[in-house]
């Protein structure tokens, strides 16, 4: 699980020989929470469009703070993990909006706003660690994608 310290990261989907943007992930929001809370593979890929700073929360320090948490908790987190999941399969489906078309090496955009453009005008809601959380992080950074 990884909180963006710095940048933007588009969240996308694969649909036939394109990519579809279903999200933008930017400054103190995080990437990565679906699949430790579910502990399915991930449903999306994650690109950097800008410089971007990263701090990593590893999966077994978490965990272990995880594991002390109610089990009527767990199955809520999961609920709405499983939600997610299904509300970003609904965007994908849903979504005309096409980032990227490798076959044409061209991008391509429609009239309306993409749900990505919806997602980030309606997220607002972040929330920082504490600097004495036992969860082991890590700075990362990345380049800037130039494709």
């Amino acid at each position: 699980m990884f909180i963006i310290k710095k940048g933007t990261v588009a969240i996308r989907k694969r649909k036939g020989t394109a990519h579809v943007e279903i999200a933008r992930i930017y400054s103190n929001e995080v990437l990565g929470e679906i699949s430790f809370f579910d502990r399915l593979p991930r449903s999306a890929s994650a690109i950097a469009l800008t410089e971007v700073q990263v701090l990593e929360i590893q999966f077994d320090s978490l965990d272990k703070i995880y594991e002390g948490v109610p089990d009527y908790m767990k199955t809520i987190i999961a609920s709405v993990a499983d939600r997610l999941r299904k509300a970003n399969d609904m965007i994908r489906r849903l979504q005309k909006n096409v980032v990227f078309d490798e076959d044409q090496g061209k991008a391509k955009k429609g009239d309306e706003p993409s749900a990505a453009d919806i997602l980030a005008a309606t997220a607002g809601i972040g929330s920082e660690m504490p600097s004495d959380s036992p969860v082991e992080v890590s700075d990362k950074e990345s380049p800037k994608d130039d494709s």
